[in-house]
């Protein structure tokens, strides 16, 4: 299916374009494991697009903990700084993104740091398509928040409504639909685009 009747795509990056989120959950095991807290997969795979940091200071309250905010946070990040080399493209979307190149402006929305997507994005062999990339570190209310993906329009100069946007979880989901955008759900990597003929 093209998708050129929008004016944007926007992509989410972990567990969307890229096979990241298994790195992510094992950095999280192995720092629940340094630190004493309760380690939730499903919980913590469902916060994709919340930054780390803020991931920290939601466990703590979920598990009524203290917890070292910044120091769990760094070492959650060292954790998949050393293994992020290993995130892959998912065929499907990869090939999705190669189709529309050229064709419809293109954009990624998440919720890492730049130094990180843009390392992700280049090993992936991704980086040529996205001239807008938008991180954590380029806005201060994250997703469910829209405003991550409300930023991409305006630097892609395309109009909010007007863009379709492409997440793994249903917060990135809420957050396209707060931005007043239409959003296709990615599951293994395999995006639901018949929900859009619905």
């Amino acid at each position: 299916m093209l998708l050129t009747r929008f004016s944007g795509l926007i992509f989410d990056l972990d567990g969307t374009l890229v096979d990241s989120m298994p790195l992510h959950l094992d950095a999280w095991r192995q720092t629940a494991l340094e630190f004493g807290f309760r380690y939730d997969g499903e919980w913590l795979y469902a916060l994709g697009g919340v930054p780390s940091r803020k991931i920290a200071v939601m466990l703590g309250k979920a598990q009524g903990i203290e917890i070292d905010v910044e120091a769990v946070t760094r070492c959650k990040t060292k954790h998949y700084v050393a293994n992020m080399h290993k995130a892959t493209a998912f065929p499907a979307m990869k090939a999705l993104v190669e189709a529309h190149f050229g064709k419809v402006p293109m954009a990624i929305g998440t919720g890492s740091p730049r130094v990180n997507a843009e390392a992700v994005l280049r090993n992936a062999g991704l980086d040529r398509y996205f001239p807008v990339v938008i991180t954590a570190d380029d806005v201060d209310l994250h997703k469910p928040n829209p405003d991550t993906f409300l930023l991409a329009a305006q630097r892609l100069g395309v109009k909010a409504g007007e863009c379709l946007v492409f997440e793994d979880t249903g917060i990135g989901e809420q957050a396209a639909h707060s931005a007043g955008m239409a959003c296709v759900l990615v599951s293994e990597g395999i995006p639901q685009l018949g929900a859009l003929e619905k």
